[in-house]
């Protein structure tokens, strides 16, 4: 039996053939490009003692590519031979290894899973297995932060991955992420979260077994630059208070919190029943998402307060028309029962007293400002954080400690202005006892600005 097949295709001058496997199976058609059927079969034969066969029809112009017989037959069984599944990771594993494939994503597989349905359930509190997991260990994840990441996923990822296989994600897809325009003008702790709410996913992914990438390997995040928030000093704080507000209600809730540091959920979670003869006692916070839920780190706590401000929260809370009794929110809401009045109305208030009475920049100044200021001064008054800390709820020495950095540069410059004076002291008064000092304002032409002193150029 001939090693070949020899054959003309109807409307065609040329001889096709088929070679002959080894395994029996035949070749698909191979035109010979000669009208001879003795020429046909001298190419064929050059074709078989070679071991190669044209690829495909030879192009006008171009060398037409060779494919070996041994190929072919490799091919064919691929294409027809039923593997079971042991022989199917025993093909992909040798694939693998020799780094022709990074993974191949298998039909009604975990990893063929669509990545956003993967994602959307990843961040839904309801159906999340990591949320779940996290909830085993004790560590409870706002909805908060679940709704952020899902917010983030629909308006950043989708664009780059819609479409696209759990077991598909590469460096690739996510290395676009950083010259999008909506995502590069964030600031740096933003992008931070938004990459953060894809590689949390793919991390558990790739801990699962639902991929065999890890496609974010070698990713270098954008420093997180946290802004020191700003405070009032204590003359700015007397200031505030002794001038005139136009929401009563507003500049009480800015006093409880000036006083006792309290957060402005904590604030705004204050019922009746939760205030003592001396005491508040701080069981709840508010969140828009959940209502009343435990404060953060999950502690109760109280802290003591004087009979006056307890007078003015107890005079605040005779106006609440709802006749709900000691559930009663202390800072109700017009619109209707069952939730507290908006925080966002009391620093709308603040600023706007804080631009009366002069400040620089009222917006630089939040709510959670009072709880800063608090911790700053009640930690140069006290000196001991522990103690401190039994008030402002803080669980670490680690955290307190940011709030306390608003005290350290003044104590060294403290010390400093002491040892300088012992030192140089003498020398400074000596040669200022003849000295009349007189303010001069300074006119730059260029900017046509007055300038201080200070400012004037020096040589």
């Amino acid at each position: 039996m001939k090693p070949y097949l020899l054959f003309k295709n109807k409307g065609s001058p040329y001889w096709y053939a088929q070679i002959r496997l080894p395994d029996g199976t035949l070749t698909t058609n191979r035109t010979t490009k000669k009208e001879s059927k003795a020429e046909a079969e001298r190419v064929v034969m050059q074709w078989i003692v070679n071991n190669t066969i044209p690829k495909s029809y030879e192009k006008k112009g171009q060398d037409n590519e060779q494919i070996s017989l041994e190929f072919i037959q490799l091919l064919n069984g691929l294409k027809t031979r039923n593997f079971s599944e042991n022989e199917i990771n025993e093909i992909l594993s040798v694939l693998k290894e020799r780094h022709i494939i990074l993974t191949v994503v298998r039909p009604e597989t975990n990893s063929a899973r669509d990545i956003m349905d993967f994602l959307n359930e990843f961040w839904d509190q309801e159906r999340s297995p990591y949320l779940k997991e996290l909830a085993l260990r004790g560590k409870k994840v706002t909805y908060h932060y679940a709704h952020t990441n899902q917010l983030y996923t629909e308006r950043f990822w989708k664009p780059l991955l819609e479409g696209k296989k759990v077991g598909e994600i590469t460096r690739k897809d996510i290395d676009p992420i950083f010259y999008q325009d909506n995502v590069i003008s964030h600031a740096s702790r933003s992008i931070h979260a938004i990459l953060n709410s894809l590689i949390i996913p793919m991390k558990w992914a790739l801990s699962h077994g639902l991929t065999d990438i890890n496609c974010y390997e070698g990713l270098i995040k954008p420093t997180v630059k946290y802004k020191k928030r700003e405070v009032l000093t204590l003359e700015e704080t007397r200031a505030l208070f002794n001038a005139e507000w136009n929401n009563p209600s507003a500049k009480l809730a800015c006093l409880i919190a000036c006083y006792t540091g309290m957060r402005s959920g904590e604030i705004m979670a204050l019922r009746m029943q939760d205030i003592g003869d001396d005491r508040i006692y701080i069981r709840h916070s508010w969140n828009v998402y959940e209502g009343l839920k435990s404060p953060k780190n999950g502690e109760e706590r109280e802290i003591k307060i004087p009979q006056n401000l307890r007078k003015l929260i107890i005079y605040q809370a005779s106006f609440n028309p709802y006749n709900e009794g000691m559930s009663g929110f202390i800072f109700f809401n017009e619109a209707g029962p069952g939730k507290p009045m908006d925080s966002k109305v009391w620093l709308t208030h603040m600023r706007k007293v804080l631009k009366k009475i002069g400040h620089k920049n009222p917006k630089s100044i939040c709510f959670h400002s009072f709880r800063h200021e608090w911790c700053t001064n009640i930690l140069a008054e006290i000196g001991d954080e522990r103690i401190c800390m039994v008030g402002s709820g803080h669980k670490s020495n680690e955290v307190f400690e940011h709030y306390a950095d608003h005290i350290q540069k003044e104590k060294a410059l403290n010390r400093i202005a002491d040892s300088s004076e012992k030192l140089f002291g003498d020398l400074v008064n000596v040669n200022a006892e003849d000295i009349e000092y007189s303010i001069n304002e300074v006119f730059d032409e260029q900017t046509e600005q007055k300038l201080l002193p200070c400012e004037v150029a020096e040589d």
